[in-house]
């Protein structure tokens, strides 16, 4: 049964069709109890687009390695334009999913950052772990600017997790509420869904204390 209904996958070929150029979704698998349905909306997903590619792999696969994935599902978001690393762990469902096919969007063309934002990330080695659930409507803005960071910068990796499929990492940072953004693995964090320009500064000042 397919996981798009006929009206949405309309919608997600209008969105689709605004890519610049390609995209490659690189899925690597790990048997959890919604693998299979993020397996089957990729494909879906994929399917609507000539210039969207997805490749499938297991977590334990030699790929993985390449990739230093040790934990999944995630997928790996990867196009000539995207310069950092950008992955999302989990199913982009509910709230989450019209943001990710923007996040596709983005990854088709050329990712300015503003001129502060690119020489900072440019000098400094920046992890941002953003924690959503598919039910938060702010967590989309959080999930959005991480990755736009990551793929705008070489030395940030932007990585969005689904709070509850991941429940032993979102304990790990206390996870008590989303959207949640932790920075370098625990150096700063902060709750809500900032716009671009308040993130950016928010994250360079928990940097350089």
């Amino acid at each position: 049964m397919a996981l798009i209904d006929e009206n949405t996958k309309k919608e997600v070929e209008k969105k689709l069709k605004e890519m610049k150029g390609p995209v490659k979704l690189l899925y690597f698998n790990k048997n959890t109890e919604l693998s299979g349905q993020i397996k089957e909306l990729l494909n879906e997903v994929a399917e609507l687009s000539e210039k969207l590619e997805l490749e499938e792999y297991d977590v334990g696969s030699e790929k993985a390695k390449e990739y230093d994935i040790d934990n999944g599902p995630v997928t790996v978001i990867k196009s000539e334009h995207v310069k950092g690393d950008a992955r999302y762990y989990g199913i982009p469902s509910g709230y989450e999913f019209g943001p990710f096919l923007e996040i596709i969007k983005m990854a088709s063309s050329e990712v300015k950052l503003s001129n502060d934002a690119k020489t900072f990330f440019d000098s400094t080695d920046v992890k941002l772990e953003v924690f959503v659930t598919p039910t938060c409507p702010h967590c989309p803005t959080s999930a959005y600017v991480a990755m736009k960071f990551a793929m705008g910068s070489s030395k940030v990796k932007g990585y969005v997790y689904e709070a509850m499929e991941f429940p032993d990492i979102a304990r790990k940072y206390r996870v008590m509420g989303v959207p949640k953004t932790i920075i370098n693995e625990g150096k700063g964090e902060y709750v809500g869904g900032y716009p671009e320009d308040v993130a950016f500064v928010n994250i360079r000042k928990q940097l350089s204390e």
